[in-house]
């Protein structure tokens, strides 16, 4: 699947590690077009089930059916900083209504961005580290952001 040139470049980089989670990673998700859900990356076509390289957190498996929404961050920031989830609102409180999930990938910072943590999550666990949401000014949903080491304990992130 080639990517559409004119993305850009952080657009570009997380449909790539959409890709690789369901091609690679965890293929009973089937990637779902923006045109066809706006609000989730991919379902679940088979039943799935926690492994050591991708633990659940406060589940124990997902149906056939659950939406996922995948969510990617690189390891560090240029300045040092963890990487950061972007959570868009709407985004968010569809996958509340939806009883959706997140997959969150910690990703290198290298041109194909191999992830180096994942890990499943619902939407409802991670209602609970989003502390504010941040206004887009009617541009686009307002979003919080979430550190990644409010997900993943330092430990998990191999880098």
């Amino acid at each position: 699947m080639s990517l559409d040139a004119s993305l850009a470049p952080n657009k570009k980089a997380g449909i790539g590690v959409e890709i690789a989670i369901t091609t690679d990673h965890v293929p009973a998700l089937q990637l779902v077009p923006d045109e066809v859900a706006e609000h989730y990356d991919a379902v679940a076509t088979t039943l799935v089930t926690p492994t050591a390289d991708i633990p659940f957190v406060a589940l124990c498996l997902l149906e056939r059916g659950t939406q996922v929404e995948i969510k990617s961050t690189i390891v560090t920031y240029a300045d040092g900083r963890r990487g950061r989830f972007k959570i868009r609102r709407s985004q968010h409180e569809t996958l509340l209504e939806i009883g959706g999930v997140y997959l969150f990938a910690v990703c290198r910072d290298l041109p194909d961005r191999p992830p180096v943590a994942l890990k499943v999550v619902p939407a409802t666990t991670v209602d609970e580290v989003i502390h504010s949401w941040i206004d887009s000014s009617g541009t686009r949903s307002d979003y919080a952001q979430v550190s990644w080491g409010s997900v993943f304990d330092a430990t998990e992130v191999d880098h």
